[in-house]
Formats: C-alpha cells, sequence, structure tokens
C-alpha cells in the first residue's frame, strides 16, 4: 500500500480497502491542516477541519473519477468542507447572540437595570470582569448601537467592537463546556 499512488489509493478505498484511507491520512492531513491554518483557522478549528475532510473523503470514495488528479479532488473536498465549516461558524454565533439576547431577558423601550435576576447569566458571565458586564448589557440588553456604547465610556468604537467579540467568544466558550 505505501507504494500506491494517491489515484490508486482512493480507487483502492473505493473497492473497500478502508486501509487506504490511513495512507492518504497520513500523507494529506498536514496539507488540509496546514490550508487551514492559512485561512484564518486556529488550531482546534484546523484539526477538526482535518476530521470532516477525511470523513467526506471516506463518504464521497465511490464518486472519485481516477480521469482527475486525486490531489485536486482532495483539495476540492477541503475547499468545500472549510467554507461549509465557516458557514456552520457564522450559522452557530447568530444563534448564540439571538439566545444571549433572549436570555438576558430583554424588556422592550425601557432600560433594563442589570443582570442579577437572572442565575443562569450570572453563571455565564461570571468570568467577566465590570466594564465588560456592562458593555454586554448596554448591546444586547439596551439595544444600544457600538457608537453610542462608545461615547458613554469615552472608548473607541472599535475597542467596544473588540471588547463585545471578546466577551462573547468567551461567553461561547463557557456555554460548550456547560
Amino acid at each position: 500500500m505505501i507504494n500506491k499512488s494517491d489515484q490508486e489509493l482512493l480507487l483502492s478505498l473505493a473497492q473497500g480497502n478502508n486501509k487506504a484511507l490511513d495512507y492518504l491520512f497520513k500523507r494529506h492531513s498536514n496539507k488540509v491542516y496546514n490550508y487551514a491554518l492559512k485561512r484564518k483557522f486556529n488550531t482546534e478549528q484546523a484539526q477538526d477541519l482535518v476530521q470532516i475532510v477525511f470523513m467526506q473523503i471516506y463518504r464521497k470514495r465511490i464518486q472519485y473519477d481516477p480521469h482527475y488528479a486525486a490531489l485536486a479532488w482532495i483539495y476540492v473536498i477541503t475547499k468545500s468542507e472549510l467554507k461549509d465549516y465557516k458557514l456552520r461558524e457564522l450559522k452557530n454565533f447568530a444563534e448564540f447572540n439571538e439566545s444571549v439576547s433572549q436570555n438576558l431577558g430583554h424588556i422592550p423601550n425601557r432600560e433594563y437595570n442589570g443582570f442579577e435576576d437572572n442565575q443562569e447569566v450570572q453563571y455565564y458571565i461570571s468570568g467577566l470582569d465590570e466594564k465588560e458586564k456592562q458593555i454586554l448589557q448596554d448591546r444586547y440588553l439596551n439595544e444600544l448601537e457600538y457608537e453610542e456604547i462608545a461615547q458613554k465610556l469615552n472608548e473607541s468604537e472599535s475597542n467596544i467592537r473588540q471588547i463585545v467579540s471578546r466577551s462573547l467568544k468567551f461567553l461561547r466558550k463557557k456555554h460548550a463546556t456547560k
């Protein structure tokens, strides 16, 4: 097996020799990983992508056409899965933002006085400092725009966006481990 070309390995995989996938993985997993890193994925996301790509190679093994280069076929799968991964991340982020807004108990048409009333919210925000809590409260409970928050706190709008982004990333991580 070790001396077989990528094309021969894919054909062997399509014929039911699952060992061929191990050889393909050894040859190309690092390429997929580095491709993901170059596309601004962090190491965890890149590792996830490698697993997804090789799972898709296995699932689509019968679809491989030997008239095309094996590495090009793997690249097409990688590129497609990278795009899908990013779309899933965006969708999850959007759902999380909506969930945060709903779980924080937004009261329409009046300023919300704080996070104190909700124990679940208290759990999630317990690792944030007071400034981060205030910014999230202003953004998601009081529905202030970034510009308004920046003026209120005498900060730059880009700094407020960064704080919100970091805080939401922290909350997502905490939510995922709960």
